[in-house]
């Protein structure tokens, strides 16, 4: 009576709320006082998958932000090459990135007009430090900008490319003892299983 008394509650509750549900929130209610023990199991489990959805994407999107320099060195290295300044080549790839990336170029926009393009590149930090250094070292010694950022990101898509070989070499070694702990075991049981159980009824005494 009061687990039912405690759904109808919940479930006016969400309605009033404008949840689009309230069903489910009388359902939740309702466990919460009926069975308090599996609710709580139910919601623990609900609780950590949220928080490893949300690491996960958290992760993806620094993920993809990383990838992104990559794409910002040949934007940079194709707007220099057509003419444009090292600014308006950040201002114009901006929008063609990752948002986290793009709030780092924000920053580095506005440091460039505060203090100017050469400074605000040679003490850029974060996923800008390195191109910032290659641009200031190319603007101070006067080389190209345009082939000093592109054989900068020539250099980072192949090291990331022999960082994805040599993790897929190490990746065999990696699965042994998933091999080992998971997949062996049950290929025993079910290849020696059958043989032993018919040793086993041979073995047993006949009534």
């Amino acid at each position: 009576m009061i687990a039912a008394a405690v759904a109808l509650v919940a479930g006016w509750a969400a309605a009033r709320r404008g949840e689009p549900r309230p069903e489910s929130a009388a359902l939740a209610g309702w466990a919460v006082v009926a069975m308090p023990v599996a609710a709580a199991a139910v919601g623990a489990v609900l609780v950590a998958t949220i928080r490893w959805r949300r690491a996960a994407a958290v992760t993806r999107g620094r993920r993809r932000a990383d990838e992104d320099v990559v794409l910002l060195a040949d934007l940079i290295a194709l707007g220099v090459a057509a003419g444009r300044t090292v600014r308006g080549a950040l201002e114009s790839a901006r929008v063609h990135l990752h948002p986290q990336l793009g709030a780092e170029i924000s920053a580095l926009l506005i440091d460039m007009d505060r203090c100017g393009s050469g400074p605000a590149m040679l003490g850029v930090g974060g996923r800008l430090a390195d191109l910032g250094r290659v641009v200031a070292a190319a603007a101070t010694s006067g080389a190209p900008v345009a082939a000093a950022v592109a054989a900068h990101a020539d250099r980072v898509r192949h090291a990331r490319h022999s960082a994805r070989i040599a993790a897929a070499r190490r990746l065999p070694v990696r699965l042994l003892l998933p091999l080992a702990l998971l997949i062996l075991p049950g290929f025993v049981v079910l290849a020696v299983g059958p043989a032993v159980l018919q040793a086993l009824a041979r073995l047993a005494p006949i009534p």
